[in-house]
This record gives structure tokens, C-alpha cells and sequence, in this order.
């Protein structure tokens, strides 16, 4: 997992090449392809790592693998930044996916009920974030959705119809220690026993940028 902030030049070339060294290899290993499940399309659609044409023509150490299994990648970026999560190419060789998702905790949209809160969550969710002190409302709405976002990125299919139709239900009690209790800040989800939804603050290398808030979900196969 990686964020690079807003800069001049290539940001997912940058993110790519981070992956890459991370990995062995050398910048320019890896480029981006994308596949659109529901219509074919090569012009959007969730991300499929693949290995360059240099990369290809390498050969001596520095030659890679075409038959090795290339890590599951997602994007997302809000105000300039860019947030880029992986797993490695076992994982998602055995069906594995991941989705991220940033936002911008601060946007009109999560204000208050009336904007995307009135349209984006179920009955459930909506009902959850009200039970919160109202200060702490437009944070748990935003978590929400971005646990969403990341939700259908892992999917592969992105919201194809009412977000409220995405549900996602809140996370059974965390540990005693009340520094780790987030009520209506963190949710799993129902159906997916298996799956990993990860806030930001739990991300490797800690919370979001500042003004920011994001989330990871890791599905395993089959859900």
C-alpha cells in the first residue's frame, strides 16, 4: 500500500515503480491494463497488472517471469493524491481482490443526511450513523462510503446501480481497549466471512493525509 501526494509527473508510473522495486525488479517492470466486466471495455474497468514490453525483452538476471503470477492492484485518487493497494500475485492468483478507496472528509456529500446520505445507504447504515453524536456524523458517513467504493473496486465492477443496495452491516466490538472502538466507523461485509476491510488508520503505513479519509477491502475467492 502506497500514497503519493501531488506532484508533477506520472503518479501511477511512480506507484508502479515503488511495486515493482518492492518486488526485485527494476522501474518500468509494470504497466496497467483495464477490463470492464460488464461491457468488455479496454478503456475503463478494474485494473490488471501486466508486465511491460521492456520488461519482456530483459533477459539475464534481470529477466522476468511471464508465467508468474503478477499481484492484484486498485487506484484511487481525491485531491491530488493517489492511494495504490496490492496483493501479492499468490493471493490473487488463487482469486483473491482488492479494492481502495480515498475521499475527501470534508466534501458537502458527507455534511450532513441530506446529500449522498439520503440516497447512498441502506436503512441500516443510515440508521447506525444517526445513533452518533451529530459532530461525529459526517466522518462515519464518509468511512461508509469509502468502505463502499472499495467494496465494488474489489469487485471488479464499480456501482452498476443504487449504492444503498451495497450493503455493508456495522463490525461486531473490537477490543476492550477503548482507543480501538470506532462505533459506526468500521463495518464487514455480510455474506463474505472471510473478507478484510481495513480503515485507513489501520493501513501499514498509518492514517490517510490530512483532510483525507480512505479504506482497503480484501475479498477472498468465491465472494
Amino acid at each position: 500500500m502506497v500514497v503519493t501526494g501531488p506532484r508533477a509527473g506520472d503518479q501511477r508510473r511512480e506507484a508502479l515503480d515503488y511495486l515493482a522495486v518492492s518486488l526485485g525488479h527494476r522501474p518500468g517492470t509494470f504497466e496497467v491494463d483495464h477490463h470492464c466486466p460488464a461491457c468488455g471495455s479496454a478503456e475503463h474497468g478494474a485494473p490488471v497488472l501486466r508486465y511491460s514490453r521492456l520488461a519482456r525483452r530483459r533477459h539475464g538476471p534481470d529477466a522476468v517471469d511471464p508465467a508468474r503470477a503478477l499481484p492484484a492492484v486498485s487506484f484511487s485518487r481525491s485531491r491530488g493524491w493517489l492511494a495504490t493497494a496490492w496483493l501479492d500475485g499468490a493471493s490473487a492468483a488463487d482469486g483473491w481482490r482488492i479494492g481502495v478507496d480515498i475521499e475527501e472528509l470534508g466534501s458537502s456529500a458527507f455534511a450532513t443526511a441530506d446529500d449522498l446520505g439520503a440516497v447512498g445507504y441502506s436503512v441500516t447504515e443510515a440508521s447506525t450513523i444517526a445513533r452518533l453524536p451529530s459532530a461525529d456524523q459526517p466522518l462515519a458517513r464518509a468511512r461508509l462510503w469509502s468502505v463502499k467504493e472499495a467494496l465494488v473496486k474489489a469487485w471488479g465492477t464499480g456501482f452498476r446501480g443504487d449504492p444503498a443496495e451495497v450493503r455493508l452491516v456495522p463490525a461486531d466490538e473490537g477490543p476492550d481497549d477503548p482507543e480501538h472502538e470506532e462505533p459506526g466507523l468500521t463495518w464487514r461485509v455480510p455474506g463474505a466471512p472471510g473478507a478484510v476491510v481495513s480503515p485507513d488508520p489501520q493501513w501499514p503505513g498509518g492514517a490517510a493525509p490530512e483532510g483525507l479519509i480512505g479504506a482497503v477491502v480484501v475479498l477472498p475467492p468465491s465472494s
